[in-house]
C-alpha cells in the first residue's frame, strides 16, 4: 500500500499520570492518553465509510486546531487558507460531516470536537484478537507486488465506477480503463485495488501493479513478472526465450488468481517497432485466452486495436470510458482547493467537464495569479489547460490524427465559435464538402469520426427525440485549436473565424 497512506491505527501507550476518570464512571476501556493522530486515523475511516472520502486537509487542519484549543485566525495563520474560508466554508461543513458520523445525536463544534475524538478512539480501541483471529486476518490482506500505486488520500466520488469495476474484474479476462489525460484512470484503478486488498473473502491472490509508461521491452516485463510471481515448486533452469518465458510465467499464473494491473499501457500499443508490437500482440493474445483465474487490468488513453480484434473474435474483454467527476465530487474537489464560491465552481466544472487534473491546474493558477478570488478570475476568463492535456493534444495533432480528422476538428471548432449549438451530422457532411479542399464521403466521415470519438477528442450528443446525433468539442479543446500550435493544427484560413472560440 501506499506509504503515504493513513497508517493502522497504533495502541497509545497507557500514562502513569492518567486521570482514572473512566474508570469512576464505570467504563470498559482501559486509561489512556489518546493523541490527536490517533484518534484522527479512527475518525478517517469512520468519514470514508459515511461519505465515501477521507477528510481533506482543511478540516484536519481545523480539526488539529480545535484539538489544541486555537481560534481560526490562529489556525489559519500558518497554512494557505483564509480564515474566512475554514470558518465559513470548510468547518460549517465539517461539523456537519462528523455530527452524523461520531455524534452519537449530539451536535459537534469546535468546543466539543475533542471529547468526541478521544471518546471515539477509545471505543474503537483495538482489543487483543485470539492467535487463530489475528492469524486470519493477515491472511485476508493481500500485498500489493511490482511498484507502487500513486497517493489517492484525497479521492473524489466515483462509486458508481468502483462497484462496476469490482464486478468487471471478477467475470472478464481483460479490463480497460480509457479516458482523456488528467481524468483519473490510475488513480481509480489504485483505488479499486485499495479496496479489493483488504475484503474479508478477497477474490484474487496477489495483485500486482507495474507503470508501464516508458514502453519496456516484453522480454523485459516478462522477467520481472516472473520475479514477483516464484514458482510454487523450484526449478532448475530458467527459460531464456521470449515465448518460453511467457510459458512459464502464464504456467505460474494458472496456480493463483491473480489481477495484474499495467498503468499507462499505451506505449505498449504504440511502439513503432513492428516486432516489438507483434510481440506484445501475442502476449496479450495468450494472458486473455489462457488465463482463467487471472485479470488483466489496464490503463489506456485510446482503447488498442488489438484488443478490439479480440472483442470481435469473442474474447472475454471489456473497457470502461472514464469521464469527468460529478458535480457533487467536483464541487467538493474545489470546495477542498480552497474555493468557495458555488456558482463560480460550478462554471469551472462545466469548462473542464469535471477533469480532476484540469480543475486543480486551474485552481493552482487562479491562487497564483488572482489570490484565489474566483471573481476576479472570472473578470478576466480564459481556459487553462495542464501540461499533461496539452501533450496529448501535441500528440494527437502532431501525428496520431489524419487530415480528414484534422479538418473535422477545425471546423467544428470554428462552428462552435459561430454558434454555440453542437454540430450536426449532416451539416457537418455539407460543410465540410462545401470547402474547395476537401471531399469527404459519408462512409470516410463516420470512420474519421469514429477515430475522434475513440481518442475523446470529441463530444456527442442525441437528440432525445429525433435520435440524431450532434457533435461539440470541450471548451480545452477549442482553445487548443484557437491557439493554432505551429506546424500542428494547420488552420491556415480559419485564425479570424477561431479568435473568439474559448
Amino acid at each position: 500500500m501506499d506509504s503515504n497512506a493513513v497508517q493502522p491505527f497504533k495502541p497509545p501507550v497507557p500514562s502513569p499520570l492518567a486521570s482514572n476518570k473512566q474508570e469512576l464512571l464505570g467504563q470498559k476501556y482501559s486509561s489512556v492518553v489518546v493523541t490527536f493522530d490517533e484518534a484522527l486515523v479512527v475518525v478517517n475511516d469512520l468519514v470514508l465509510a459515511k461519505r465515501g472520502r477521507y477528510l481533506s486537509q482543511p478540516e484536519i487542519l481545523i480539526m488539529r486546531g480545535a484539538w489544541h484549543n486555537r481560534e481560526f485566525v490562529e489556525i489559519a495563520e500558518n497554512s494557505d487558507y483564509s480564515v474566512n474560508y475554514l470558518q465559513r466554508g470548510v468547518a460549517t461543513r465539517l461539523w456537519d460531516i462528523l455530527t452524523k458520523t461520531i455524534g452519537n445525536g449530539k451536535q459537534v463544534s469546535k468546543k466539543n470536537v475533542r471529547n468526541f475524538l478521544e471518546q471515539v478512539a477509545q471505543e474503537h480501541y483495538p482489543q487483543p484478537a485470539p492467535a487463530e483471529e489475528k492469524n486470519s486476518s493477515v491472511k485476508n490482506v493481500i500485498h500489493i507486488l511490482g511498484g507502487k500505486p500513486p497517493n489517492i488520500s484525497n479521492f473524489y466520488g466515483r462509486t458508481r465506477e468502483l462497484s462496476y469495476l469490482k464486478e468487471l474484474i471478477t467475470k472478464q479476462r481483460c479490463v480497460s480503463l480509457v479516458g482523456v489525460a488528467g481524468i483519473g484512470k490510475t488513480a481509480l484503478a489504485a483505488k479499486l485495488i485499495q479496496e479489493i486488498s483488504v475484503e474479508s473473502k478477497p477474490k484474487f491472490d496477489s495483485i500486482i501493479w507495474k507503470s508501464v509508461a516508458h514502453g519496456p521491452l516484453l522480454q523485459d516485463l516478462v522477467a520481472e513478472l516472473l520475479e514477483l510471481i516464484p514458482p510454487l515448486e523450484p526449478t532448475l533452469d530458467s527459460p531464456k526465450f521470449t515465448q518460453a518465458m511467457i510459458s512459464t510465467l502464464l504456467k505460474q499464473m494458472q496456480l493463483r488468481r491473480c489481477l495484474l494491473v499495467l498503468d499507462e499501457s499505451d506505449s505498449l500499443f504504440e511502439t513503432k517497432n513492428l516486432e516489438q508490437q507483434l510481440e506484445y500482440k501475442l502476449f496479450f493474445r495468450r494472458l486473455i485466452e489462457e488465463m482463467d483465474e487471472t485479470c488483466l487490468l489496464l490503463t489506456n488513453r485510446v482503447f488498442p486495436d488489438d484488443l478490439e480484434d479480440l472483442i470481435i473474435a469473442g474474447r472475454s474483454i471489456q473497457h470502461l470510458k472514464i469521464k469527468g467527476l460529478d458535480t457533487d465530487a467536483a464541487m467538493q474537489l474545489l470546495f477542498d482547493q480552497g474555493l468557495n464560491d458555488p456558482e463560480k465552481c460550478n462554471e469551472l466544472i462545466k469548462t473542464y467537464y469535471g477533469n480532476p487534473l484540469e480543475l486543480k491546474t486551474v485552481v493552482t493558477r487562479i491562487h497564483h495569479f488572482f489570490g484565489g478570488s474566483t471573481k476576479k478570475f472570472f473578470e478576466n476568463k480564459t481556459t487553462l489547460f495542464s501540461s499533461q492535456f496539452q501533450a496529448m493534444l501535441d500528440k494527437a495533432f502532431g501525428y496520431l490524427l489524419n487530415e480528414n480528422q484534422r479538418q473535422i476538428m477545425i471546423y467544428i471548432a470554428q462552428e462552435l465559435a459561430l454558434d454555440s449549438k453542437p454540430v450536426l451530422f449532416t451539416s457537418l457532411l455539407n460543410g465540410l464538402n462545401q470547402k474547395e479542399e476537401i471531399s469527404l464521403s459519408t462512409s470516410d466521415l463516420i470512420t474519421a469520426l469514429e477515430g475522434l470519438e475513440k481518442q475523446s477528442l470529441i463530444e456527442t450528443i442525441k437528440d432525445p427525440a429525433s435520435e440524431e446525433i450532434s457533435f461539440t468539442l470541450q471548451p480545452i479543446v477549442k482553445k487548443y485549436i484557437r491557439k493554432n500550435t505551429p506546424g500542428l493544427v494547420h488552420t491556415s484560413n480559419a485564425a479570424e473565424a477561431l479568435a473568439i472560440a474559448s
